[in-house]
């Protein structure tokens, strides 16, 4: 009998205050995708960090092929034929993309000096493959979500691993760009090449997989094969040991629009290249989704409605007040808070603790009658967001840095809620969040919607934006091109998706890949 590609056998890990992994065992074979699901800090990319090196197990052993093996660190990996794309971007952002993708790999004449002409045809060569172009020679800083982790991806293929692990990679595509990423998937599959695959849309992990290994609590508690029959409730059920009600309710019935309070009105709204003439009105108390493809102009709207960028012409509207922000706090001041869609370089300070992330846009409503902090205030606020959005941390005084990116990603809509801001821009709110966390996440939105709040909530998930919205506006080269309402015929999955990419066809010219 041949012996598996890949073979862990009761691997254990400890950080401190929590037990990452608790025995597991796992095996991958030749041409095959695993894919590893969980809820957010159930051990999936911890597992996946120590395969690649970069943590060492407490206990257990690692085979590849047969033999046993320590990896000790990623270059050990890397030299076994394990690549990994992280989930969150690990390039250094002014560096460019070669610089990047060669990084401690790169192409000397004479060992002396570097071949960048070479490095740059293998590096275009790569991307090429995927399918993607990027100018090689820009920096990573300048480069979108969705062109970092393509860096990302082409940095790991560069080594023509066996072994391949994807951590949340779809996140900041589009569908299009997925279907594209799998069919490379599945190319590399049928070449023998074993694939570990990590991610929270469960849709897509019944598509891509040959079989979904079942994390809960640092321990694989069960092994699903996708089929026609398998459904997202049962692998929901397995992975949190009980069934999800994932019935949602927008809220009390929206009055209609000439009894409604305006708090924000665009007229005109445009930035050159990225958004052109936005119009809409959003009212006290309304969720209003966003949806387009990837570079659709959606984020950069957000974007200059909070102040981080100037629109170029139009005006814009705050509670009857013309407003035009030169700066992210001349929106805050006016009421109006963004979760954006990069929570590492934009959402977070990552080496502070948990309670300074939540507390950090609310520190003059935290102070006491002496001006100072009240650290006690400060602690309760912490206490009873991570408890409303379960967020897995030993304590409120854990550095975020060691938390999981879906953790991360509650704490930034917790830093938000707890400023209590009337108006609230939320760019992909459940980016790499588990399937018990979106909805926990969901219900909050809701909750802010019917103390008042209003919302923009933009997401790559149409069914998110269906299950908690009162209307979504379409957006597609940066133009709004449609509008559709809830509880109208048009409020579906296919009519929206429909609409997305007939206009994408008709607007864009199509993006050349590599037809391998």
């Amino acid at each position: 009998m041949q012996e598996p590609l890949l073979l862990l056998k009761n691997i254990h890990k400890q950080f401190p205050g929590v037990k990452a992994l608790k025995g597991v065992n796992f095996s991958l074979e030749k041409g095959k995708i695993v894919s590893l699901v969980g809820t957010n800090g159930a051990g999936k990319s911890t597992l996946s960090n120590i395969i690649a090196g970069i943590y060492p197990p407490d206990a257990g052993e690692i085979f590849i092929e047969g033999r046993n093996v320590t990896i000790s660190d990623p270059k050990i990996a890397e030299q076994l034929g394990v690549g990994i794309v992280h989930q969150e971007p690990t390039l250094v952002p002014n560096m460019t993309v070669v610089e990047n993708i060669f990084l401690n790999k790169e192409i000397t004449k004479n060992r002396i000096v570097l071949d960048l002409k070479k490095m740059k045809q293998e590096s275009e060569k790569v991307l090429e493959f995927l399918g993607f172009q990027i100018d090689v020679d820009k920096k990573v800083e300048a480069l979108t979500l969705v062109e970092k982790e393509i860096v990302e991806i082409a940095k790991a293929m560069l080594l023509k691993p066996r072994i391949l692990i994807l951590d949340e990679v779809t996140a900041p595509l589009n569908k299009d760009e997925v279907d594209h990423l799998f069919k490379i998937i599945k190319d590399l599959r049928n070449n023998g090449m074993g694939i570990i695959f990590i991610g929270h849309k469960l849709q897509e992990i019944i598509e891509i997989s040959d079989s979904i290994m079942v994390f809960r609590d640092g321990k694989n508690v069960g092994e699903l094969i996708p089929s026609e029959n398998l459904s997202e409730k049962e692998v929901i059920a397995l992975m949190l040991g009980s069934i999800l009600n994932e019935d949602l309710v927008t809220g009390a019935k929206v009055p209609d629009s000439g009894q409604r309070q305006e708090v924000l009105k665009l007229a005109g709204l445009s930035k050159q290249k990225l958004f052109e003439d936005i119009n809409f009105t959003l009212h006290k108390g309304e969720i209003v989704g966003f949806a387009g493809l990837k570079g659709s102009g959606i984020t950069e709207l957000f974007q200059s409605l909070q102040g981080i960028i100037t629109f170029d012409s139009g005006e814009m509207y705050v509670k009857g007040k013309r407003v035009k922000f030169k700066h992210p706090k001349d929106g805050i001041e006016a009421g109006i808070g963004m979760v954006t869609n990069d929570r590492q370089r934009e959402g977070l300070a990552l080496t502070l603790d948990v309670k300074d992330n939540i507390a950090v846009s609310s520190l003059n409503y935290l102070r006491n009658k002496f001006r100072t902090l009240n650290t006690k205030l400060l602690k309760d606020n912490a206490g009873k967001y991570v408890q409303a959005l379960s967020i897995k941390t030993p304590s409120i005084n854990q550095f975020v840095q060691n938390l999981s990116g879906g953790n991360q990603q509650k704490i930034v809509i917790a830093k938000w809620l707890l400023r209590n801001l009337d108006i609230i821009l939320v760019d992909e709110p459940t980016r790499g969040v588990d399937v018990k966390a979106k909805n926990e996440i969901y219900k909050l939105l809701i909750n802010e919607k019917n103390n008042g709040k209003s919302l923009l909530v933009a997401s790559p998930e149409t069914r998110e934006l269906l299950s908690i919205c009162d209307r979504i506006l379409i957006i597609s080269g940066g133009k709004i091109i449609s509008e559709v309402y809830r509880n109208t015929k048009e409020f579906n999955e296919e009519d929206i998706l429909n609409t997305i990419h007939s206009s994408q066809r008709h607007c864009t010219t199509a993006r050349a890949v590599f037809q391998g």
